[in-house]
C-alpha cells in the first residue's frame, strides 16, 4: 500500500512538474513576444528624438543666417544723418521682417514637433495592437494548457 501511495505521489509531482514547465515556457516565450514591439518602440522613439533635435537645430541655424543678414543691413549708420526719415523706414521694416521670421520659426518649429507626435503616436498604436495581439494568444494558449 505505501508503494502504491509513493507512486501516485511521485506521479502527482511529476505532472504538476510537467505543467509548471510548460507555464514557464509559455510565459518566457510571450514575454519574449511582448518585449520585442516594446524594444522596438524604445527605439523608433530614440530615433525619432533624435531626427526632431536635428530638423529644429537646422530650422534655427536658418533664422540665425536670416537675422544675421538682416543685422548687416542695419549697419548703414551713416545714412541716419543724411536721411533720418528712410533709416527709420529701413529700421522699422527690418522689425517687420524680423518678427515675420521669428513667427515663421516657431510656426516650423510647432509643424515639425507635431509631425514628430503623429510618428510617434502612430507606432505606439503599432506596438500596442502587436502586445494586444500577443496577450490575446498567449491567453488562448494557457487555456488550452490548463484543459490539459
Amino acid at each position: 500500500m505505501e508503494t502504491a501511495t509513493q507512486e501516485r505521489a511521485s506521479r502527482t509531482f511529476e505532472q504538476a512538474a510537467i505543467a509548471n514547465g510548460d507555464a514557464a515556457a509559455l510565459s518566457i516565450g510571450v514575454t519574449q513576444r511582448v518585449i520585442g514591439p516594446l524594444t522596438e518602440l524604445a527605439l523608433a522613439t530614440a530615433k525619432e528624438n533624435t531626427r526632431l533635435a536635428a530638423e529644429l537645430q537646422v530650422a534655427a541655424l536658418e533664422a540665425l543666417h536670416d537675422s544675421q543678414a538682416a543685422l548687416r543691413r542695419l549697419t548703414a549708420w551713416p545714412e541716419l544723418a543724411m536721411d533720418p526719415l528712410r533709416f527709420c523706414h529701413r529700421g522699422l521694416a527690418e522689425t517687420l521682417d524680423s518678427s515675420q521670421r521669428a513667427l515663421t520659426f516657431m510656426g516650423t518649429s510647432a509643424r515639425l514637433v507635431a509631425q514628430a507626435a503623429e510618428r510617434l503616436q502612430t507606432a505606439a498604436l503599432d506596438t500596442g495592437r502587436r502586445v494586444r495581439e500577443t496577450l490575446d494568444e498567449s491567453s488562448a494558449a494557457v487555456r488550452d494548457a490548463t484543459r490539459r
